[in-house]
């Protein structure tokens, strides 16, 4: 397998890719991809043959990334990958998905990394938590949490009816962005306005989608 042409040509393939994997598979894809982020070289070739493994699973055999699955790499030779450009452009690509117009206001938005939701004692991994990736790592939006860095209940309910594992930037954009219903920013009336009408809120949303 070449590890470089696999990544091109799922780069140049996401959209295509993102289409076909279920939710689980997704999500899955998006960690992966991740961990590619400041990872050295090692790391990086390890992290792409999980992908590589997750892909050929659900790819159709004549798909280009499958392609660049089954080609041979010499034996003798071990090959040169640039695993900065390739983790940029995948980033790049998984980011794309997101409101454009939005995407450095949500980005720029007050957030925890993972370093420091776990030790606050808190799993960066829960999926009813909204993990946006970008360049240095994930962000995880700061409103989630309570001062004590507990994932507020009321949030990971809501974040289960926007499907935030399938759409995290959709989430984000939901909870930051002005609410027409509610008569404002969510993030900003937790605690001002009561949880069941927030919750109506975002159920009202997902059922629209």
């Amino acid at each position: 397998m070449s590890q470089q042409k696999m990544l091109d040509a799922l780069t140049a393939e996401w959209d295509d890719v993102a289409d076909r994997l279920d939710p689980e598979t997704f999500t899955r894809l998006v960690s992966l991809i991740a961990e590619l982020q400041d990872a050295d070289a090692d790391t990086s070739a390890m992290v792409t043959e999980d992908i590589a493994s997750l892909l050929g699973d659900v790819l159709p055999v004549e798909h280009p990334v499958r392609r660049a699955l089954a080609e041979p790499v010499s034996r003798f030779r071990r090959p040169e990958v640039d695993w900065d450009r390739l983790s940029t452009g995948l980033r790049d690509r998984l980011t794309g998905s997101a409101p454009s117009p939005r995407l450095d206001q949500l980005l720029a938005v007050e957030s925890l990394d993972a370093q420091q939701l776990s030790a606050l004692g808190t799993d960066p991994a829960d999926p009813d938590l909204i993990r946006l990736p970008a360049e240095g790592g994930d962000r995880y939006p700061a409103f989630q949490f309570d001062a004590d860095g507990t994932p507020r209940a009321l949030v990971r309910t809501v974040n289960r009816h926007l499907r935030v594992t399938e759409d995290p930037w959709g989430a984000a954009d939901w909870w930051l962005g002005p609410n027409d219903w509610l008569g404002g920013i969510p993030a900003r009336l937790i605690g001002q306005v009561d949880d069941t009408a927030l919750i109506d809120a975002a159920r009202d949303e997902s059922a629209e989608v």
